[in-house]
This record gives structure tokens, sequence and C-alpha cells, in this order.
């Protein structure tokens, strides 16, 4: 395919730093990798210089104050609109989404737009739940993570299936090997013994990823020589920080803050078992990653979470709050036979295959045709 023959596509995503410590990260790569037959023009809502663009174009919007915003935003796409790029692709952005839908309404196109979650679970103010519902109204297509959710946001959306499309997340394999002569070091870093069993939990410290339920899940476990790394930041820290002190648990939890989600892989590289207690998940890229490090996971089972778990490890879902069954999961995985655990994660490495970023270029390239 030439230059010229190459498919126009406007990507709009929310934020670029190069060195991020959110899921967000996953989507450079897919860009550099599209742009090879696609001819690109992105978007960057807030933060730097997208360097990972090879040869498409790109604009970084300036202004935070929402009416600058909306204007800006209106401008820069119809500017892109204008230039022949009909497709449009919108990364989480309601306003993005919108005004990429109003100006194809008059001049032509497609928009895309990526919404994975069960955002219904909670309360919005009535202009912020409208301007929703108009902006799902308004895209032609509403693209999530899996069937089910599918389902789900044809329900509470109030769309048609046929407008809705399924594309998984996805994980590079290749970049997400353990360092193993990082582990030792690592491991004096944070003073963990060769005694230890490591629990990891990698998330924003929000209620909707069920961070306040860390506190509950370390006492329970207080007699079973756990520490537990707690890899992320937001609102729920310094409650969460508080409690544990108070259960006189702080020797056993390391608050390591955000860490660039290049790095995480080390991290998961000495876990014994990742935790995901979330009340809200759509296609969690953190279970990719547990998978793709052979760490056994317990979770709980909400939003797509089932659908991408391999068969093996069912019975480590926990139904959505139900803590004293989430606890007995990871006593569980704890005191698993060695062989059985070996099992489990030659499971974990076979199922995440599928999930593998070149698979996603091509499934990608087809949600667009």
């Amino acid at each position: 395919m030439t230059m010229y023959e190459a498919k126009k596509l406007c990507f709009i995503i929310p934020e670029y730093y190069s060195s991020a410590a959110t899921h967000f990260n996953y989507l450079y790569k897919l860009i550099s990798l599209l742009e090879k037959e696609t001819d690109i023009f992105l978007i960057v809502e807030r933060g730097d210089n997208p360097d990972f663009l090879k040869k498409g174009y790109f604009y970084v919007q300036k202004f935070r104050i929402l009416p600058l915003r909306f204007i800006e935003d209106f401008l820069i796409l119809l500017y892109v609109r204008l230039l022949g790029y009909q497709d449009f692709y919108v990364h989480y952005s309601f306003l993005s989404a919108f005004n990429a839908s109003l100006i194809i309404k008059f001049l032509g196109g497609r928009t895309f737009y990526w919404n994975c979650g069960l955002p219904w679970l909670y309360k919005r103010g009535l202009i912020r739940k409208t301007f929703e519902l108009l902006t799902y109204k308004f895209i032609t297509y509403l693209v999530t993570g899996t069937e089910n959710l599918k389902k789900e946001y044809a329900l509470h959306c109030r769309m048609p299936l046929s407008r809705i499309k399924a594309m998984p997340n996805w994980i590079n394999l290749s970049d997400f090997r353990p360092d193993s002569g990082r582990m030792p070091g690592l491991k004096k870093e944070l003073n963990l013994s060769a005694r230890n069993k490591v629990l990891l939990f990698v998330h924003r410290l929000s209620k909707r990823k069920g961070a306040h339920y860390l506190p509950e899940i370390l006492k329970s476990l207080s007699e079973e020589n756990v520490v537990l790394l707690i890899i992320g930041d937001g609102p729920e820290r310094p409650e969460i920080e508080s409690r544990i002190n108070n259960y006189g648990l702080s020797a056993r939890a390391r608050f390591l803050g955000r860490v660039p989600n290049k790095d995480i892989r080390n991290y998961f590289g000495i876990a014994d078992i990742f935790i995901m207690p979330s009340e809200e998940e759509g296609f969690p890229h953190v279970l990719l990653e547990s998978m793709a490090a052979a760490v056994p996971f317990v979770a709980f089972n909400v939003g797509g979470v089932g659908e991408i778990t391999p068969p093996e490890f069912s019975e480590y879902l926990a139904a959505g709050g139900n803590l004293e069954i989430f606890v007995e999961k990871v006593k569980k995985l704890l005191y698993i036979d060695s062989k059985y655990l070996e099992i489990l994660k030659q499971s974990e490495l076979k199922w995440v295959r599928q999930f593998d970023i070149k698979f996603a270029v091509v499934k990608f390239n087809k949600l667009l045709n």
C-alpha cells in the first residue's frame, strides 16, 4: 500500500506522557504500528508532543478551561476533517466524540468511540448524563472490550447492538517479560525476605478499583507473612494508609505511588499473587499483565473480567463485593500445590497469547473496514 493509498484516520487520545503510569501507554505502541499502513492525524488532549509518532501529523491541545477546550477541540477536528480524514477514533473523550460526530453529520464520515467499564453504576449530574446519552446517540459506533459488555452498553446507553463493536485490549508480550536480573535488587530495595509472600495491587487508589478493601485484605492475611505492594495513587490513599497503620500493619505494606507502565513488569516478576478487588472494570490491562508475567490472580468478577479469564482461573473469581470469599481464594492460592501452581501459570501464558498486540493491529483494521 503506497502512501497515497493509505487509509486516513484521526486518532484522539486523552493524554500523552513519555513516563505514563496509566493504560494509555498501550495506545502509543498500537498507534506506532498502525501508522505503517495508515495515514494518521493524532490529537492529544493534554501532555507532551507524541515522540512515538514517526510520520503522522499531530496536535496537542492547549486549553484547559472548558469553554476554550470545547472551541479548540471543535476547530481542530473540523480542520482535520477538511484535510480529508473521514474516520475519527476517540478514546474515552466524550467531548471529542461529540464534536467529531457533529462535524461528520454535515461533512460525512464516521466516529468510533471507545468506552469500556460500568459507568452506569455511578451517579452523574443531569447535565453530564444528558450530554453522554446525546453523544452515544450521535456517534457512528461505540467500541467496547467484550461481547457481554456490548449488551450492557446497548441496555444502559439506549443503543442498538448493530452500532456497538467489540475490540479486545492487548499487550506487547515481547516487551513485558520481567527482567530476571533486576529481581534480587528490587526485593532488597523493598525489604522483602525469602519468607515473605508478596501480594501486588496495581490500580488507581479509588473505590471503583477496590482500593478501600486493601486494609481489610491485609488484616485478614496478617498471619500469613504477606507483604502487600500497592502501586498507584488516588483519593483513597490517605484513608488506606491510616487504616493500615491503625491495624499495626505498616511493616507489611509498601506504598510505591505511581510507577511508569514500562517498569511495572518487574513488580509482577517478584509477586506471588496479583489481586484486583475492583467494583468496576471493563477489560483491565492489568489482568493481561498478570497473565503475561505468569502471576496467579484473584479478582472480583465484574464487567468483562470473566470473559478474559482463562477457564482454569474461574474458581479464583469472587462475586463483586464479597470480600470474605475473595480472601479465602487468596489463601487458597498461597498454599496451592506447587505442581498445580505451575499448571495455572502455564495456562496464563498460553491464554494471554491471543491478546498480543500483533493480533490487535489486525482486529483494529477489521474494525475500521
